[in-house]
């Protein structure tokens, strides 16, 4: 009889862990499972004392932040395995609604947790090493990858940092300019931002809010909310002035409050849309974004209200083309809180978001691991952009509570184009995917050509996660996450459904070690 009997453990460095980092530790823990007779060392690098949460997601920021999707949506568990968000908070004797938006820090409590049991629960053949820092250079050597500091040396390398706008250093000639407000405690306190100051706000978008909402309620002010919208009680602690600017000045639209909001169509008219969605992008290789599937979109938008045809061209190309000012913005706000909160009938703007978030996860899949040719990829990355506005905007009330603030005056729309000369300025913008925005340590693995940045602006990865360049695997190393947006369509997201990459990471791991000669030795009794 035969037997494999594994050698030295595979070395293995996940650089970041948080959700996604915990996903794919989750993932080769459940690969290893399968495969007693190989053994692992994985070494877990992440710099937040919150492994599984990560800065993101960390349990000790203000209530204040919410999700924008809802808790329905947040299981870190493929298989049922574990409970959800909702099962979890129910065993901790906290009921919360579905659809309700919970603060990002409860996310952040429940994630820490399924990091630890994934550690507690880990099969005899892994054995894990946190490392609490840093990773600030790579070198690739013969053998594999060593990591500094510490010069730890592993033959598989899977980089899951994520966001990076924390790592954005601020510029010490310019003391009063904040590179981001993340992590808003240490960020956004009263001596950086002093009771009284006015603060412009580069970006317009999620992170604005979250800014907005820690500099006001998160300073000990309050909403309350009524029919006729919310009513803000100052706590004193405010700036004096709040202003958001950015190149286009149009805001996001709020997601429906499912209690108030009536769906012009039911599931019927979205699974024969769907189809067609389908039917469409089979030919993958024939069919082309702004040729083919953006088309039919726009059609499925005006079917959902029986729209003249041709009205979301024109809407569409109207909102694109348009820089806002004051009064367009603050009418865009209001139109789509109504709709959100039901007091105005959907318009097309609304029909458009919803047809983008229904196709989304078909689009994901099309667009993944292909290269579009550079027109048409240009084209989908502008459409991309404002349908991020109209599809994944953030929860009705923080909407509302922005309507709120600029009413009194503490959110000033007057300074779009950034003509505020501000006591402070905070850069709420999220760094793109692309090289330039790309910290230590994947802008050096970039800089020595181990990585290369595909059409859209991501780092180029197969449906492995491995590093692509020139469409040639670079050994031993893989990205997961939003570096990768571009070439893996909508990392900003919780699901495990959406991506199954970690699974497959892990996978190509072990059968790789099953492969090598090197890892096993075949003894005959």
């Amino acid at each position: 009889m035969t037997r494999s009997i594994s050698q030295a453990p595979r070395q293995i460095a996940i650089v970041g862990c948080g959700p996604k980092g915990l996903y794919a530790l989750d993932s080769l823990c459940e690969a290893a499972r399968k495969t007693p007779s190989h053994s692992y060392d994985v070494h877990i690098f992440e710099e937040s004392p919150h492994p599984g949460a990560g800065p993101i997601y960390d349990p000790g920021q203000p209530d204040v932040l919410l999700m924008n999707f809802p808790a329905s949506k947040i299981d870190a568990w493929t298989g049922g395995r574990r409970p959800d968000l909702l099962q979890w908070l129910m065993g901790q004797g906290n009921k919360v609604a579905a659809d309700e938006y919970v603060p990002r820090a409860v996310v952040g409590r429940y994630l820490t947790w399924c990091f630890n049991q994934v550690v507690a629960d880990a099969p005899p053949n892994i054995h894990i090493a946190m490392h609490e820092g840093r990773v600030c250079e790579v070198r690739q050597l013969q053998e594999g990858w060593m990591l500094s500091p510490g010069r730890i040396v592993v033959d598989e390398l899977l980089i899951c940092t994520g966001h990076q706008d924390w790592c954005r250093t601020r510029r010490t000639e310019c003391s009063q300019s904040i590179p981001s407000p993340f992590p808003v405690d240490q960020a956004l306190t009263r001596a950086r931002v002093p009771p009284g100051a006015s603060v412009a706000c580069k970006g317009f978008a999620l992170t604005f809010l979250d800014a907005m909402l820690a500099l006001t309620e998160g300073r000990g002010g309050s909403f309350t909310r009524s029919e006729q919208g919310y009513t803000y009680y100052p706590s004193s602690g405010e700036p004096r002035l709040i202003a958001p600017f950015s190149r286009t000045g149009r805001p996001m639209r709020a997601k429906v409050d499912t209690d108030r909001f009536v769906p012009p169509q039911g599931s019927v008219f979205w699974e024969v849309r769907l189809d067609e969605f389908d039917a469409l992008l089979t030919d993958k290789h024939g069919t082309t974004f702004f040729g083919d599937i953006w088309p039919l979109m726009l059609q499925m938008a005006e079917r959902t209200l029986d729209s003249v045809p041709g009205t979301a061209v024109a809407v569409f190309a109207d909102w694109q083309e348009s820089v806002f000012d004051r009064e367009r913005c603050r009418y865009e706000l209001r139109a789509g809180c109504e709709i959100a909160f039901g007091t105005r009938p959907p318009d097309i703007l609304w029909a458009l978001g919803e047809t983008w978030r229904r196709c989304y996860p078909r689009l994901v899949r099309w667009i993944s691991h292909q290269e579009l040719p550079e027109t048409d990829a240009a084209r989908f990355s502008a459409v991309a952009a404002e349908m991020e506005r109209l599809a994944f905007g953030p929860p009705a009330q923080n909407i509302g509570k922005l309507i709120c603030l600029e009413r009194t005056g503490l959110v000033s729309l007057d300074h779009l184009k950034g003509d505020l000369s501000a006591d402070v300025t905070v850069d709420t913008t999220i760094p793109p995917a692309g090289s330039a925005a790309l910290s230590q340590p994947l802008n050096g693995l970039l800089r020595h050509g181990h990585l290369s940045v595909g059409a859209l602006g991501g780092i180029t990865v197969n449906d492995r996660a491995q590093a692509l360049v020139n469409d040639a695997v670079t050994p031993g190393l893989s990205i997961i996450g939003r570096a990768t947006e571009g070439s893996v369509l909508g990392n900003d997201t919780l699901s495990r459904t959406l991506h199954d990459l970690p699974e497959r990471w892990a996978a190509n791991v072990v059968r790789a070690d099953r492969a090598s000669p090197e890892t096993s030795l075949e003894q005959t009794a």
